[in-house]
């Protein structure tokens, strides 16, 4: 366990010096909030925490026509304070909401991210730019989640193994879209896959995309799986 902790500390050893309080790849939990510690302050007292598990999901149902509101690209939480407004005025039902529903039941102070939110988190994780996908620290950073229960944040399975799972922000890009996070696959990277399966690594960048808001992950390719935060 020791040796473990170690290499996970020297992958995460770009975020703060020793001496601070919580780190990236730190488990919170306190005062009923556990979750992994993506980001923090220069002194590690304050950030965000993630959630251990996520939801598959779609970020709203087909019969939710128009735009929210939801265009906050810096605070998930201004985005869920205008969905629950939208639900309020429409008289509408959180289950109209499946991603933002579930994030609600985790209990108060939960929330999707924003764009900026889940940027700064996957730059955290990926060694501070998304330009190229760093598939050992993403390993890195699954055990942390599934050593506590969690799942992680790469797809399973033989097919596209090693491929970052696919992540809804809360922030509208328009009507029917919602700005993404997803794995971008490299040239190459495919045909390696097909001779090596799981054992190939994947080379590509994380990028964001416009994605449709009714989309889920699938019960198949089960390749999105949204994640809710919590400030500390």
């Amino acid at each position: 366990m020791k040796k473990l902790l170690l290499s996970l500390a020297f992958v995460f050893s770009f975020v703060l010096h020793v001496d601070a309080q919580y780190k990236i790849g730190d488990i919170y939990d306190k005062d009923g909030i556990k979750g992994v510690v993506v980001k923090v302050d220069e002194k590690g007292e304050h950030g965000l925490v993630m959630s251990l598990t996520g939801c598959g999901d779609r970020w709203c149902k087909n019969d939710v026509k128009t735009a929210v509101g939801a265009t906050n690209e810096n605070d998930g939480a201004a985005n869920m304070a205008a969905v629950k407004k939208y639900i309020t005025t429409k008289k509408l039902s959180w289950d109209m909401f499946p991603l933002f529903n579930w994030a609600k039941e985790l209990g108060e102070g939960w929330y999707i991210p924003a764009k900026n939110e889940l940027k700064t988190i996957a730059e955290n994780i990926n060694g501070g730019s998304l330009d190229k996908y760093n598939q050992k620290n993403f390993k890195a950073f699954d055990k942390i989640l599934k050593k506590n229960e969690g799942k992680g944040m790469i797809a399973n399975g033989m097919a596209k193994s090693n491929d970052f799972l696919t992540m809804y922000s809360s922030t509208e890009s328009m009507q029917n879209m919602v700005v993404t996070l997803e794995f971008s696959e490299s040239a190459g990277s495919s045909i390696a896959q097909l001779g090596l399966g799981k054992f190939a690594p994947r080379k590509g960048a994380l990028k964001f995309a416009d994605g449709l808001k009714k989309m889920t992950g699938g019960k198949t390719l089960g390749n999105q799986y949204s994640r809710a935060v919590h400030k500390f």
